[in-house]
């Protein structure tokens, strides 16, 4: 299961001791407290482990073309559908208006595996 498996992964990078400690409903930056040199490690290992390339422009917006999600800078009612349909994600977590950071405070260790599972269905 790649959310299982991400978890695991995350557990040096986060220098954080148990597997329990790393909730699948957890924000990577909020609540494990990752940072952008966090990411670089995170995207390397997703790619050795996974067989995926992940970009950080793309991990939120799921595969989908981040123009038809923003306006201005900014999530649009659409495109807060859609990037929670796209992640399986809770409703309300991503809302109309947010920018592309807020978006990142937010994401989930639930909702980066979701964007893996993806990828990786786009390449079979």
């Amino acid at each position: 299961m790649v959310e299982q498996k991400l978890r695991e992964l995350l557990l040096p990078v986060l220098d954080i001791d148990s597997i329990d400690e790393i909730s699948p409903d957890a924000s990577l930056v909020s609540d494990l407290g990752a940072d952008s040199i966090d990411f670089v490690e995170i995207i390397y290992l997703v790619e050795k482990n996974f067989g995926v390339v992940l970009k950080t422009s793309q991990i939120i917006v799921a595969g989908t073309n981040p123009d038809e999600l923003f306006e201005d800078e900014r999530l649009t009612a659409a495109g807060a559908d859609i990037v929670s349909r796209n992640l399986g994600a809770d409703s309300g977590r991503y809302r109309e208006g947010m920018t592309k950071i807020e978006l990142f405070r937010v994401l989930s260790v639930r909702d980066l595996a979701r964007v893996i599972e993806l990828k990786m269905s786009e390449k079979a």
